[in-house]
């Protein structure tokens, strides 16, 4: 009993050794690189060319501009660095990575969602949180849903003063 309880115990550890392969900046640029490509951001040269890393790939930290090595708990800001080209975000959390697919309005609502749960989870204060809302609301309105104008139409055509507010 006690031999097949240590056997168990070391099978458990090697595969738990095999599945802590630390998320770095490198080892995540290929599937943001694969998304941005599924997007319409990218033409098939142009991921050929980043995948060998014959330009740059922006990837960002989004508070301090950290972009190589391990990642740690945080949200990045990531695009394909070019005019006119929408922007992105990916949540890390615990060497996983979720997309926030700023591409359409539901999107927005998922990534909403998910960055309130992480501020949670990780104990953010109310400031923290509501930058990065901020942040995924300037990006979406302000560069996704008019990549070519830049800005927001509401703040040229609508509502752009609070003097008529409640």
């Amino acid at each position: 009993m006690k031999k097949n309880f240590l056997i168990l115990l070391f099978v458990a550890s090697f595969v738990n050794g095999q599945n802590s392969k630390k998320l770095t900046f490198d080892n995540l640029k290929p599937f943001l690189i694969d998304f941005l490509y599924e997007k319409n951001q990218l033409t098939s040269e142009r991921v050929d060319e980043l995948k060998k890393g014959e330009y740059d790939f922006y990837l960002r930290g989004l508070f301090n501009d950290k972009h190589d090595g391990e990642l740690v708990n945080g949200v990045y800001a990531f695009s394909n660095f070019s005019s006119h080209s929408k922007a992105f975000f990916v949540l890390v959390e615990n060497n996983e990575f979720t997309i926030l697919d700023l591409d359409n309005r539901e999107g927005l609502d998922v990534s909403i969602k998910n960055i309130l749960d992480f501020s949670e989870r990780s104990k953010y204060c109310v400031l923290i949180t509501s930058e990065i809302l901020t942040r995924l609301l300037n990006v979406f309105y302000n560069k996704n849903v008019n990549p070519l104008i830049g800005q927001d139409i509401n703040c040229i055509r609508g509502v752009v003063n609070f003097k008529d507010l409640p």
